[in-house]
């Protein structure tokens, strides 16, 4: 995996809007107060990211979105912090490996439309066919959200990052996987047909 390519794409599309995300951001920090709202906000950001790296236009407003999403924006969430607490208490290891794995879920949620059970299932799918690419943007994403939280308002310029680069990188698997079947497919068509070999192949980004 490119992993240069995918911090240039993510900073591109958080450059082209960087004012817009870092008010929704903010704007979800402090709604979060309210605890009930974490989840639609949490939605909303990652909506945001995914109008971003389309190249859609996208207003600060738009963070509210993920109100039209509640229930299944809390379903995934309760979810998911339940799966990590189980993993936790399992000697810690089980609970890393999960959080690696769940990287692409809530991207998934968005992207796929998907409930939040399926986007939990398919994002450790995902992960366990490239645990290695995705443990080390992991990796990557924990640091930089760590140094954003040692840095005063250091998180309204790295929530934003994190949330693109997860969208950013849940593209770039999504093709990947569907290319490889769509290249099988291709191939067992044109030895069917002696079609062109290349026809119909998809590229991935």
């Amino acid at each position: 995996m490119d992993y240069e390519k995918i911090f240039s794409d993510t900073w591109e599309v958080f450059k082209e809007n960087f004012v817009t995300y870092l008010i929704a951001t903010l704007v979800a920090m402090i709604g979060s107060i309210l605890i009930v709202t974490i989840a639609p906000l949490l939605y909303g950001l990652v909506e945001m990211a995914v109008r971003g790296v389309k190249g859609e236009p996208i207003d600060y407003k738009d963070v509210f979105s993920g109100f039209d999403n509640f229930v299944r924006s809390w379903v995934f969430v309760l979810v998911a912090v339940i799966l990590l607490a189980i993993g936790y208490m399992l000697l810690i290891i089980p609970g890393l490996i999960l959080s690696i794995l769940l990287l692409y879920a809530f991207p998934l949620l968005v992207i796929r439309g998907y409930s939040g059970i399926d986007a939990i299932k398919e994002s450790i799918e995902i992960g366990k066919n490239n645990f290695l690419d995705t443990a080390i943007i992991s990796v990557i994403l924990w640091i930089i959200s760590g140094i954003g939280s040692y840095v005063i308002f250091g998180s309204l310029i790295t929530t934003p990052i994190v949330v693109i680069a997860s969208v950013v990188v849940t593209y770039r698997m999504i093709e990947n996987h569907e290319t490889a079947y769509t290249y099988v497919a291709d191939f067992e068509e044109v030895n069917d047909t002696s079609s062109d070999a290349n026809e119909g192949v998809h590229r991935p980004l």
